[in-house]
Parts: structure tokens; C-alpha cells; sequence
């Protein structure tokens, strides 16, 4: 039987979705294109924003149009909070939300004999505990995410993940690791560190932090392996965790996403986002003292409400001051039952798109500076396809390379001089092979 995945949203999602399908390919199912007429069809939502909602019902209903009589299972964030709609769209079999995502193969299982709809939502977020998914390998790709913590405790009042998921919760110390070295040993050569506040894993674990996780995953990574951090909040960046990192550059990616969400202090103060900007700035200085020339990514919400034209000239100013390697900048939408849904000062569409529209123009070229920099410099480069002759990859602080090649293939380690910078893509030549 053939089964395929559609996954919407962060990197844990994307995690959740390939545990899933592991243990669909363990049992002798065929992995296929989401386009494909498929048996079954797997959709993890998000509800980030509207257009997640908006994205999730589209990738739903396309699955149900692409086989009728294929079995479609939706889980994830927006089927979590949103299990009323998603319960009436016709041709939906199996539902699950944030919860019970290691039971999904026995619930299709279930279906195939008794082909009775199958809805199985927690709503009831208090005392949960963190739920163990395996992943023993990655299709078609060439970095591994490993999950390591799930939910959170901060309710930034635009945000309705911690509703979503409930409060944080960290994965045990032997089960990462012990993940980690299997993917190692399938031949991966990047693991990703995810969760939905990664730093804020280890405060529900007895003498243990994510400092330390970092500590013990130094001892088993291999010569030709690295770490990559997804994303961390400028809160977590602890003195603790900055020390094992200038202790043990050489195993970490030299880049950091540090979600900003807005640079003016006002705004951060009206999304509860726990710090202003003058603590910002000190951290990613440490940062950088740490790793030199290292790339800094964030995320900027622009238009929530109270933004004034003052506050987003302030946020303008202070995000060229910091000089990022890239910004994900993405409009502010109202999102139900979260704090902010009730706030009045709310900033016209328009106004949002504008500055949207400034704030990408900044991107660009803050982007394109930063990738001057390394101009001539050579990189290692984790191959992630070749076609004809043509390779692209990331480098460690996470440029995007493209490098002509006959000789490589996907997940070779090579280094490559930078001979052409740009945005997204710059542009090398081989030097090494490893």
C-alpha cells in the first residue's frame, strides 16, 4: 500500500510527520508523492497564523481530491484547535490533533477493517507528559531533525501554540542521544535540534539543561558530523549555554535563529515577550564574540497591534543595528482566544503590507552584506542534490551554495571556495572533496 505526508509549519511538525511515516514504512507500506493516488495520506496543520488555517484546509481537501477513496488522517496544530471544522469536512477518516501521533498507524489499521471514522482529541492540556515518537531515518534528505522538547510556558499574548500543544515539556536525556546516534550512523551528517521552545529544554528534568544536552551530544558526534540549533529564544541564550558553546565551536553550526518578532520595545512589551531590545543586543553580542562572522537569523511580526509609525521606525533602526543575516518577515494576524484577538489599535491591512514591504527591502540588503563577507572564503558544504552537473547545499552558518560538479552526489561533504555572492544563492567552486 502507498502512503504519503504533507507537513505544514515549524521544524517539529516536520519531525512529528517523518516518525509517523517511519513506522508506516517499518510495516511494509511505499512512500509516494502527495500527489500520487494514494491509499493513505497523512496532513500535519499549523495554526500559526491565518494562512496557516487557510493553508491546512487547502491541503485537506486536496488529499481527499486526490483519491477519494484513499484514507486521509489530519493531526497537527490547527486540527488540535480547530477539530469542530475540521470534523465536517467530508472525507476526513481519521483525527488526532496534538496527541496520540504514535498511535496513527494502529488507527489506520483500525480503519482499513472497520471503516469507521476515528477521532481521538485531548483537549485537556494540564499534566501532560512529553510523547516519545522515534525516527530511524530521513527520506530523501540529508540533515536529520531530532525533536527534543515540546510545548511552552511563555503565552506571548499573539500566539496560540501553547494552547495548541500545553506547557513545556523536555524528552529524556538517553532517548535524544540514542536517537542521534542512529541517524549518525545512517550516514547524516547534520542534525537539527528541534522543539517548540528548544532552550527551554531540561527545566522539568532534575539536574539536567539543555546546556548539558549539548555537553553529552559532544562526546558522540562523529569527525565529519555537526550540530545545527533551530531556533532558540534570546532568553535561553543562559551564561551556562554560552560557555559550552565557546568551549566546543567546532561541533556547532555557527549559526543561530533568534526570533525577534519586533524591535520596538512598546510592541515587545504588548506581545509579553519577556526582554526589550537593549537585552537583545547584548546577547547576540556574545554570540558573536563566540562565533565571529556567525549568521544570525530572525523572525519580525510586523503590524500587531500598537504599532505606530514611531514604534516601527524604532523597529526599522534597530534591526539594520543589529545587521541580521536574514529576516523571515510575515504580517501580523489576530488569532482567536489568544490575548492580543481583544487589543484595540489594530493596524490596517494596507499599513501592514507597507511596511512588510520596507522591512523585506531591509532584508535584502542586510542579507546580501552579510554573504559579502565571505566573498573568496571557502566553505563546507553538506551536498543536498546534483542535478546534471549542478549542486547546492548549506554551509555551516547556513548560506545557500550552489557549485558546479560531476563528481559529487547528495550528502557528500565537500568545501567550496565562494566566488559570487547573492541572495538566496551564492555561488562556489569546488576545492575539496572530502
Amino acid at each position: 500500500m502507498k502512503v504519503s505526508y504533507y507537513s505544514l509549519g515549524c521544524k517539529v511538525n516536520m519531525y512529528e510527520a517523518e516518525a509517523v511515516i517511519n513506522k508506516f514504512l517499518d510495516n511494509g507500506f511505499e512512500l509516494a508523492e502527495f500527489n500520487d493516488v494514494c491509499d493513505v495520506y497523512i496532513i500535519n496543520t499549523c495554526t500559526v497564523t491565518a494562512n496557516s488555517d487557510q493553508k491546512s484546509r487547502q491541503i485537506i481537501r486536496k488529499a481527499i481530491k486526490n483519491n477519494p477513496k484513499g484514507i486521509v488522517a489530519v493531526m497537527g496544530c490547527f486540527a488540535e484547535l480547530n477539530h469542530e471544522d475540521v470534523e465536517k469536512i467530508e472525507g476526513v477518516d481519521i483525527l488526532i490533533g496534538t496527541s496520540k501521533r504514535n498511535l496513527l498507524f494502529s488507527y489506520v489499521m483500525e480503519f482499513i477493517n472497520k471503516k469507521e471514522k476515528i477521532i481521538k482529541i485531548d483537549t485537556d492540556k494540564n499534566n501532560i507528559k512529553y510523547e516519545e515518537l522515534k525516527v530511524n531515518r530521513f527520506e530523501n534528505k540529508t540533515r536529520g531533525f531530532v525533536k527534543i522538547q515540546d510545548g511552552c510556558d511563555n503565552f506571548c499574548s499573539y500566539c496560540r501554540i501553547p494552547y495548541a500543544r500545553g506547557r513545556s515539556r523536555s524528552r529524556k536525556p538517553e532517548d535524544v542521544i540514542n536517537e542521534i546516534n542512529i541517524l549518525f550512523s545512517t550516514g547524516i551528517k547534520e542534525i537539527v535540534l528541534t522543539g517548540i521552545n528548544t532552550g527551554n529544554y531540561g527545566k522539568d528534568l532534575d539536574n539536567y539543561s539543555f546546556a548539558k544536552l549539548l555537553n553529552d551530544l559532544v562526546k558522540i558526534i562523529p569527525s565529519l558530523g555537526r550540530i545545527r540549533i533551530s531556533s532558540i529564544e534570546v532568553t535561553e541564550l543562559t551564561d551556562e549555554l554560552l560557555i559550552i558553546l565557546e568551549k566546543n565551536k567546532n561541533y556547532f553550526c555557527n549559526h543561530f535563529h533568534i526570533p525577534i518578532q519586533s524591535g520596538a520595545n512598546n510592541v515587545l512589551k504588548n506581545m509579553n515577550r519577556k526582554y526589550n531590545t537593549d537585552y537583545f543586543f547584548e546577547k547576540i553580542n556574545k554570540i558573536r564574540k563566540i562565533y565571529p562572522g556567525c549568521n544570525i537569523t530572525t523572525d519580525v511580526m510586523v503590524g500587531f497591534n500598537g504599532e505606530t509609525e514611531e514604534a516601527f521606525l524604532e523597529e526599522y533602526e534597530f534591526l539594520k543595528k543589529i545587521g541580521f543575516g536574514e529576516m523571515h518577515v510575515f504580517p501580523y494576524s489576530p488569532r482567536p482566544n489568544t490575548k492580543s484577538y481583544k487589543m484595540d489599535r489594530i493596524i490596517p491591512n494596507n499599513v501592514k503590507n507597507i511596511r512588510k514591504k520596507e522591512l523585506q527591502a531591509l532584508n535584502e540588503k542586510m542579507a546580501l552584506n552579510y554573504r559579502k563577507n565571505y566573498l573568496n572564503e571557502i566553505m563546507e558544504v553538506i551536498v543536498e542534490r546534483n542535478n546534471n552537473g549542478i549542486a547546492y547545499g548549506h554551509s555551516r552558518n547556513y548560506l545557500q551554495i550552489e557549485f558546479k560538479s560531476d563528481l559529487v552526489k547528495e550528502n557528500d561533504l565537500v568545501k567550496v571556495k565562494i566566488i559570487e555572492v547573492g541572495y538566496p544563492i551564492s555561488k562556489g567552486e569546488i576545492y575539496e572533496i572530502y
